[in-house]
């Protein structure tokens, strides 16, 4: 069975390491925001989405991890292992408790502690703000020559989709009309958000049309 502990890319901080996950601490996602001061006017102007939805600052966040005291002849050794594996890497982080999604950044090897017998290796990383599905959404709808309308779920992160048509598909999205031939595409205009996404789709023949994108949540 799998302790509880934290994927670093491939190497397990348990089973790899033999580090004992103590702490952890992933901070929300900090909204960029832009307050504007106006003189004459109660409160502020707020501009944070002025250029469409709210972006996001990077992530600071920490993993402090203890050695068992019986290694405390050995912690020299494990010092330098752990350095040598993890600091400076840029990987997948992947947490035993949320198995579902992965964040994404660069990790820094930050401290050593010794206390007496209490032996800590601190381990922080600056990570994107959204953390990201493990698996890619694949949605698959059979499409006709009579127009039908079709719903594309998504998470809170904005994504353009694969999109694969067997055949020339028509899509109406959001007021706007797209034609795409047979094969599999990629449209900046056609951009998912968050919860339902409405499409009205018909094709010249019978086929299919296939979404795949990478869900992100905060």
């Amino acid at each position: 069975m799998i302790e509880t502990g934290v994927y670093f890319g491939d190497v397990h901080s348990s089973l790899d390491l033999d580090l004992i996950l103590s702490e952890v601490n992933i901070p929300p996602a900090e909204p960029k925001t832009n307050y504007i001061d106006v003189p004459g006017r109660d409160g502020s102007l707020d501009l944070t989405e002025t250029h469409g939805l709210v972006k996001y600052k990077d992530r600071d966040c920490k993993f402090v991890f203890t050695v068992s005291p019986e290694d405390i002849l050995t912690f020299e050794e494990r010092k330098t292992h752990v350095s040598n594996t993890l600091n400076g890497r840029k990987c997948k982080i992947i947490l035993d408790k949320d198995p579902n999604y992965y964040y994404q950044g660069r990790l820094t090897v930050d401290e050593y502690l010794q206390d007496r017998n209490l032996l800590k290796i601190v381990v922080t990383a600056r990570i994107a703000p959204y953390k990201l599905k493990q698996k890619i959404t694949i949605a698959t709808f059979n499409v006709t020559t009579t127009e039908k309308l079709i719903i594309i779920k998504n998470d809170r992160k904005q994504v353009v989709p694969k999109i694969t048509c067997t055949a020339e598909t028509t899509f109406t999205f959001e007021g706007n009309q797209f034609t795409l031939s047979a094969g599999t595409h990629q449209v900046l205009d056609i951009l998912l958000s968050e919860y339902d996404n409405i499409f009205r789709v018909y094709a010249t023949e019978n086929g299919t049309v296939t979404f795949e994108y990478q869900e992100g949540a905060l």
